[in-house]
């Protein structure tokens, strides 16, 4: 046979149930240190627009390839560094 939990006990465990539900409610509260405004984001500075970078090695084959007869005789290359740019456009071949 169960014996059933006396009115006295069934009010305490209440009361405590009550008061930690309380306490919580009460932990999520603002504490009201509103003395000040934050201060305003500083203003960004802007940046300025990205240098166009000259393809050395583009620059140099164009020149060479203008000034260049058809009859003259072959130039080494290996001696100047291929680049390869990742931020500009291409060079348009004319």
């Amino acid at each position: 046979m169960r014996t059933q939990p006396s009115s006295a006990r069934k009010r305490l465990g209440f009361a405590v149930a009550a008061l930690a539900a309380g306490l919580l409610l009460t932990a999520c509260g603002d504490n009201h240190d509103h003395s000040e405004p934050p201060a305003p984001a500083p203003a960004p500075t802007p940046t300025p627009p990205p240098v166009p970078v000259v393809d050395s090695f583009f620059a140099y084959v164009s020149a060479l390839v203008a000034s260049a007869l058809d009859t003259g005789e072959p130039v080494e290359i290996d001696a100047v560094a291929a680049t390869t740019p990742d931020n500009t456009e291409p060079e348009a071949v004319q």
